[in-house]
């Protein structure tokens, strides 16, 4: 029994790691840049706060004019939490919202020579998903954004790191405080591609995924998380796909195995209660209680009965060994109308069960 306990514990610890990373912190600070054929010269090195990169040409895109626009942002210019790096007193973001950002690689199985389905998979995919929780009323201009950056890339002659080149938006969450949205977009394959973006699996690694809670108002920014991806050291198999479902699907069955054990146990080993009420020619009430233990030693506790019954002296501390009976007799006193039962309860020790109260509806005696 212990064995089995052990080895549901430890299944659960194991599929407890089967998750896919998360951030492990949200960011203070949100550097962007407005680059144009130059590169500008900038400095990436950031340490691990957010940065973007808006291309600002005749090549931007709608979003990168969309941001220019809105934050008065020309060419080279560099702008830290939706204020320009000129203003000295920048504070970090404030936060009002709380988010947990994740990135999962989907895969698909490639098509074989034949037309159909090969065990081999591919990368076909991001889904991205996070908990979206307001640590205030939010108001209803302020929504988010999502990003997709990638590393060393080129604008003409000079190449550039957190350059955006996917982009995204919702306001689709609750804006009350403590309201919890669980929000989850797929961009597939398809879409990455479409945006430049790079999708062997050896490339994965130049991607960094943001999301920015901005208020389209003041585009001031709220909230801010990011992951950067990492290259698959190892392309899943279809077992391994399966693998966690298997898992869990071992767990249940081991917990279940233990629930039928666990009343089993009960079944064979809890005692078994018989009793009658009788009255006797003065009036007076007493009940004919019989225990018969199971497979395990039974030891009695007290007893006590609802209301307006009463019960007389109970005895205690009584042994009835495993697979014997032990009759009581128990004086009764009613103190209101009298049903046609009277409901008790018994409290009784049972050895490797523990402590239990037994119900007895004690019948009346014609």
């Amino acid at each position: 029994m212990k064995f089995i306990r052990c080895l549901l514990i430890l299944l659960i610890f194991i599929c407890s790691t089967l998750v896919q990373a998360s951030s492990n912190s949200q960011e203070n600070h949100v550097y962007e840049s407005f680059v144009d054929d130059s590169g500008c010269g900038f400095d990436y090195d950031y340490n691990s706060n957010v940065r973007l990169n808006w291309i600002h040409s005749n090549d931007s895109t709608l979003a990168a004019k969309q941001r220019a626009e809105n934050l008065g942002a020309e060419n080279c210019s560099t702008w830290i939490n939706g204020a320009p790096t000129s203003n000295s007193n920048v504070d970090g973001i404030t936060k009002l919202v709380e988010t947990d950002l994740q990135v999962t690689l989907l895969w698909n199985h490639a098509l074989g020579n034949d037309g159909k389905n090969s065990s081999e998979l591919t990368f076909s995919g991001l889904q991205l998903s996070t908990s979206i929780l307001p640590l205030e009323n939010l108001s209803e201009s302020l929504n988010m954004r999502w990003y997709i950056t990638v590393d060393y890339d080129s604008i003409g002659d000079v190449i550039v790191h957190d350059l955006v080149k996917h982009y995204g938006w919702t306001s689709s969450f609750y804006h009350e405080e403590g309201n919890i949205t669980n929000w989850t977009h797929e961009v597939s394959i398809e879409r990455l591609q479409e945006d430049g973006l790079p999708t062997s699996e050896d490339e994965l690694w130049r991607m960094e995924v943001v999301i920015l809670f901005v208020d389209d108002l003041n585009h001031t920014i709220y909230g801010a998380d990011k992951i950067q991806l990492e290259a698959p050291t190892n392309v899943p198999n279809s077992t391994a796909e399966k693998f966690p479902t298997i898992l869990i699907g071992i767990v249940v069955i081991v917990g279940l195995l233990i629930i039928v054990r666990q009343d089993q146990r009960r079944e064979i080993g809890l005692p078994r209660l018989r009793g009658t009420l009788y009255q006797n020619n003065n009036d007076s009430w007493y009940a004919k209680v019989m225990i018969t233990a199971g497979i395990f030693d039974v030891t009695l506790k007290g007893a006590f009965a609802n209301e307006p019954w009463k019960m007389g002296k109970v005895p205690t501390q009584q042994l009835i060994p495993a697979e014997t009976s032990r009759s009581f007799t128990v004086k009764m006193k009613c103190s209101g109308i009298i049903g046609d039962t009277v409901p008790t309860h018994w409290k009784v020790d049972v050895d490797e069960l523990g402590g239990w109260v037994l119900d007895l509806n004690l019948p009346i005696n014609d």
